[in-house]
């Protein structure tokens, strides 16, 4: 968590720390919402002032958008689940085109008419609608929640 890993990466943020302290404190229309964890573990919302001292003291480097290492957005147990569950939905997502062109071009090619039974058909179908609905719960407990 000391920022060193920004050095590493190909593409660098484009904004420093003092660059957004000095963009915070220029500009008083921003609004600037900080939290912490207090000694019982319940959270607190910090001043606009409080918080413009906070990440002046303890600010390492400037994050853009949630990713492997850093989530700015919470936990980076969360980022490591979101990332892990939308991959994974992704990958069976993809098998599910893949199966789908098969099928399509199966049928154009008179298969299943010629088996005289579409139950490859029926069996994929019912895969991709699973893979859907799946999405549904993801989304839901992912994004909503």
């Amino acid at each position: 968590n000391n920022g060193i890993w920004f050095v590493e990466e190909s593409s660098l943020p484009t904004y420093s720390v003092s660059d957004v302290v000095s963009g915070l404190e220029s500009n008083e229309n921003i609004l600037v919402r900080t939290q912490m964890l207090t000694a019982e573990g319940e959270k607190t919302v910090l001043t606009r002032a409080e918080s413009l001292r906070q990440i002046k003291e303890n600010s390492k480097a400037v994050v853009e958008g949630a990713n492997l290492k850093v989530n700015e957005y919470g936990s980076p147990l969360f980022a490591d689940f979101f990332f892990f569950i939308t991959g994974f939905h992704g990958f069976h997502v993809f098998s599910g085109v893949v199966l789908n062109i098969i099928i399509f071009f199966n049928v154009i090619l008179g298969t299943y008419e010629r088996r005289k039974n579409y139950e490859m058909v029926e069996k994929v179908g019912l895969y991709w609608h699973f893979v859907d609905l799946v999405w549904v719960f993801v989304f839901t407990f992912f994004y909503l929640v």
